[in-house]
């Protein structure tokens, strides 16, 4: 390891702060030749971590790193000074320093994680409950979502979010803790620039930390809009699957009503006209389809400015003159449920068919809606 002295210089120790909390050189030394004799241990401890989690189907990729052996003795000296009580020794660093190991698992969406959350459960014993930090300002919906799922919640005073795990394993003879974060490939990003940027020397920085708050909203609204994206496919997928299958049904039971229809004894014109009915109930519109989903992490997006201008160019879009709109009253579809009903009754009623095509009152309604829409469309266009 280098010098005392050029290692004060390269992180900022304060030689009177570090004497006056009890340090000792030579102490941190003696960790540091330690730390170099289980390395290789470690390193076979974080690569079965890492092949152990990759086999969690919503992890996106991995990062995987044993500290470096200056940042241990940094962070040590950090640490003692900060509370001097403390006695990091050679005999006990592994104890108090619990990232030796650290593994990050990213996942792509913000609602991947407690699919993560709880494989790293089931598959390890947790030395201690997860830690949830959340930045200032996120919903009590998004703190109260990680406490449900067993989780300490700590709002991070940089606007750090990720899920810690410490975990323990014993894949040698030897007990080992290792600490898993698990965060978004946003958040991963954010957090990296601002460490590479700001911490953990230049958090007095004013602009420096402005600038990291605004990068980690930016990523924050990269997650969120990421994950509205997902909500309107999986909203989109289910519209088309239950379209489909109500299309489905309606051929069918039209392939039904003609097969009655033409073996009922009436005029030629009068089948003609109940099939020219059909043809038209076939075409109406399904009703919406309402997806159940939960995303807490959807309230920011909904709330921020970022959506409200997607929002508006949407709307402008929609209320352009090249995007034309297919209306259809309240009246329209309760018109068209009620023809849809009728006819159900109707298949097994051929008298009552016959009865219909007398008065023929579908035909009739149909003609009426068709009419006012035609006068609606005419004054329109005048």
């Amino acid at each position: 390891m280098i010098g005392i002295a050029e290692f004060f210089q390269k992180y900022r120790v304060n030689a009177e702060a570090f004497h006056a909390a009890g340090l000792s050189w030579q102490n941190l030394n003696q960790i540091t030749d330690d730390y170099a004799r289980i390395t290789p241990a470690l390193e076979n401890v974080g690569r079965y971590i890492v092949e152990a989690i990759l086999k969690c189907p919503r992890v996106h990729s991995i990062k995987y790193r044993l500290k470096d052996p200056e940042h241990l003795i940094e962070k040590i000296i950090r640490k003692t000074i900060h509370d001097p009580a403390r006695d990091i020794t050679a005999e006990n660093y592994r104890q108090s320093i619990t990232d030796l190991v650290g593994i990050r698992a990213l996942h792509l969406f913000k609602e991947d994680w407690v699919f993560v959350h709880e494989y790293i459960r089931d598959t390890w014993h947790l030395a201690e409950k997860p830690t949830a930090y959340v930045r200032a300002g996120d919903s009590e919906k998004i703190v109260q979502y990680y406490r449900d799922n067993e989780c300490e919640v700590r709002e991070h005073r940089f606007g750090y979010r990720s899920v810690h795990y410490l975990v323990e394993t014993k894949p040698d003879r030897e007990q080992h803790v290792v600490e898993i974060q698990a965060r978004t490939v946003f958040e991963e990003g954010w957090g990296e620039i601002d460490h590479v940027i700001s911490y953990p020397y230049h958090t007095e920085n004013e602009l420096l930390v402005r600038l990291s708050s605004v990068l980690n909203r930016l990523a924050a609204n990269a997650d969120e809009l990421g994950s509205y994206m997902r909500y309107l496919k999986s909203r989109t997928d289910a519209m088309e699957t239950q379209f489909t299958e109500t299309i489905s049904e309606k051929n069918s039971l039209i392939e039904k009503l003609e097969n009655r229809i033409d073996r009922l004894e009436i005029a030629a014109e009068e089948k003609e006209a109940l099939r020219s009915d059909l043809t038209r109930l076939g075409s109406a519109a399904s009703e919406r389809v309402e997806l159940a989903a939960d995303y807490p992490w959807l309230e920011h997006l909904i709330e921020s400015n970022l959506f409200k201008g997607i929002a508006d160019r949407i709307s402008t879009i929609v209320n352009s003159d090249q995007f034309q709109q297919i209306e259809l009253t309240d009246e329209d579809m309760r018109m068209l449920s009620r023809a849809q009903k009728d006819l159900m009754r109707l298949m097994n009623d051929p008298k009552g068919v016959e009865l219909m095509m007398r008065e023929q009152p579908l035909r009739k309604l149909i003609e009426k809606a068709q009419d006012a829409h035609d006068a609606k469309d005419g004054g329109a266009a005048r």
